[in-house]
């Protein structure tokens, strides 16, 4: 397996763990943000660090 399918496993984890996470908090704290709002932030964000890691 290459370091990218590697990268993308590691990263959809996250995605996994994120939702569940929010899931979890939102009963007890306010989020204004949706979950799939919260989702597409952090994957825009990861992509953006890894470009910002390339140049």
């Amino acid at each position: 397996m290459s370091g990218a399918w590697d990268g993308l496993i590691v990263m959809a984890l996250l995605v996994v763990l994120l939702v569940i996470g929010v899931r979890k908090l939102r009963p007890k704290v306010h989020i204004p943000w949706t979950t799939g709002g919260i989702v597409i932030f952090f994957v825009f964000l990861c992509l953006l660090l890894w470009a910002w890691s390339w140049r």
